[in-house]
């Protein structure tokens, strides 16, 4: 029997405040807690809420990850969700993942900065989630064995990442591999995942409807031992919304999967049925974002650049209550100037208006804190 493996990653920044060149010196709040309350509660109401309890109806096994950030906002601003979640747990047997609580780049240039992230995202996630840490996913699916090596040291036994292109081309994602460091190594099946993820509701795809029989039977002649189906937990009830079928679609995508010789599982429990294909190393950074799926939805342009190179610069003066928050991947990505259709999903989740807003926005709030706690300096 093949194994479902879906993963949902579920993560909102704390996004910063609209600071203007004239709030330079004078305005010490840095973060636009209104509007993230606002979203929060927007979005455990449209997605979270809804597709946990479908999950835990259905007692069906998967992987989640609530980004450390964004858990520590829902118990805030809605502890539904977290409740929500431990009961999942108990009713299903699914696993928590574990990754960067500040959903950051610290991975890429600060290995000390980002095994305290991950420790700490691990303790908060025990309040939910009682068994141990098997899987490791990095913000946005950024990998390379210089990351799986830093994550050699925690006690982990199973890494995410994209399967991208270059990589399919040699390696089925359908399978899985080990890493130089002995990690078990899931990759994105991202065609079958985006299907779901980006293309459901997309009147214009050769596919359209989707309907659970058809992708059922995509995975089901889809060859290979597992079908690593990793998305945004967003997916079901934000950005593909409620109206367009996507909770009936879920329900029976989970309902007959077993009518297709296909089961639910977990990436730790695939881990342990099953025989890994080979060793995969992967030189250069990859991950699951924009077409090029590598590093420049965060760092591919001057600006954003620029940004990473004064926040790091920054490190050892800004207070870290502030500073950590900072670090957040999402305030790069606003700044990206990619092309169509990439700019097209960076301003569906840009806050600022435009890509040059967000820069000018975040380069105000970092030369406010040089000034206030680092001498000017």
């Amino acid at each position: 029997m093949k194994l479902i493996v879906m993963f949902l990653e579920a993560h909102q920044p704390r996004r910063l405040s609209n600071f203007r060149y004239q709030d330079i010196g004078i305005r010490e709040n840095y973060f636009w807690d209104e509007k993230n309350k606002e979203i929060i509660k927007r979005i455990s109401q449209n997605s979270y809420i809804p597709t946990l309890s479908l999950l835990k109806d259905y007692s069906v096994p998967i992987t989640l990850s609530f980004s450390g950030i964004l858990l520590e906002q829902l118990w805030k601003y809605e502890p539904t969700v977290p409740d929500l979640l431990k009961e999942y747990f108990k009713a299903s047997g699914g696993e928590m993942a574990i990754e960067s609580y500040y959903h950051s780049l610290s991975s890429i240039w600060n290995p000390e900065r980002f095994l305290n992230e991950v420790r700490k995202d691990m303790d908060i996630k025990k309040e939910i989630y009682d068994k141990d840490f098997r899987t490791f996913r990095n913000t946005e699916m950024i990998y390379s064995d210089k990351i799986d090596e830093i994550v050699n040291q925690l006690n982990v036994k199973n890494v995410l990442t994209e399967g991208t292109d270059s990589i399919i081309s040699k390696y089925n994602p359908n399978f899985i591999y080990k890493t130089p460091f002995g990690h078990n190594i899931f990759l994105r099946n991202y065609r079958l995942s985006d299907d779901i993820s980006f293309r459901f509701s997309n009147r214009e795809w050769n596919e359209y409807p989707l309907f659970s029989e058809k992708y059922l039977n995509w995975l089901s002649n889809s060859p290979g031992d597992v079908i690593n189906l990793f998305m945004d937990f967003e997916t079901f009830g934000e950005h593909q919304r409620k109206e367009t079928g996507i909770f009936e679609f879920l329900e029976a995508f989970i309902e007959r999967a077993k009518d297709y010789n296909l089961k639910f599982a977990t990436v730790n429990e695939a881990a342990e049925s099953i025989t890994p294909r080979g060793q995969i190393s992967i030189k250069e950074y990859i991950s699951w974002a924009d077409i090029p799926r590598d590093m420049s939805a965060w760092l591919g342009n001057e600006l954003q650049k620029d940004l990473f190179e004064i926040l790091k610069s920054l490190e050892k003066c800004i207070p870290e209550e502030i500073y950590n928050y900072l670090l957040t991947s999402d305030h790069f990505y606003y700044v990206s100037l990619g092309t169509t259709p990439d700019i097209t999903v960076h301003s569906y989740f840009n806050p600022y208006g435009s890509a040059y807003d967000a820069y000018i926005n975040f380069r105000n709030i970092l030369e406010d804190l040089r000034l206030r706690y680092c001498n000017g300096n």
